[in-house]
């Protein structure tokens, strides 16, 4: 029980690793979400489009980049980690 615990909690802070390492590189997400994707995507989310709103699209759009980006990362990495630990 005690060594599945450890399995997924070393699972659980190798993503959140490889996540913090690639929001760090996509950096600002102004530099590569698009204004009117973001107005866009502010007015769904509350109607209206002010600071605030497009401040909260951003975080938005910003965290699905970086889930969608870490996904694939993270399943390549646990992949080679076994291959590599079985032989």
């Amino acid at each position: 029980m005690a060594e599945i615990l450890a399995r997924k909690i070393s699972k659980l802070l190798s993503f959140i690793i490889i996540m913090y390492v690639v929001a760090r590189a996509l950096g600002n997400p102004e530099l590569y979400v698009s204004h009117d994707l973001a107005y866009k995507v502010a007015e769904i989310i509350s109607g209206d489009i002010n600071a605030e709103s497009v401040s909260d699209a951003y975080f938005y759009l910003d965290f699905i980049s970086v889930l969608m980006i870490t996904t694939p990362v993270y399943l390549i990495a646990i992949r080679l980690f076994l291959k590599l630990r079985r032989k």
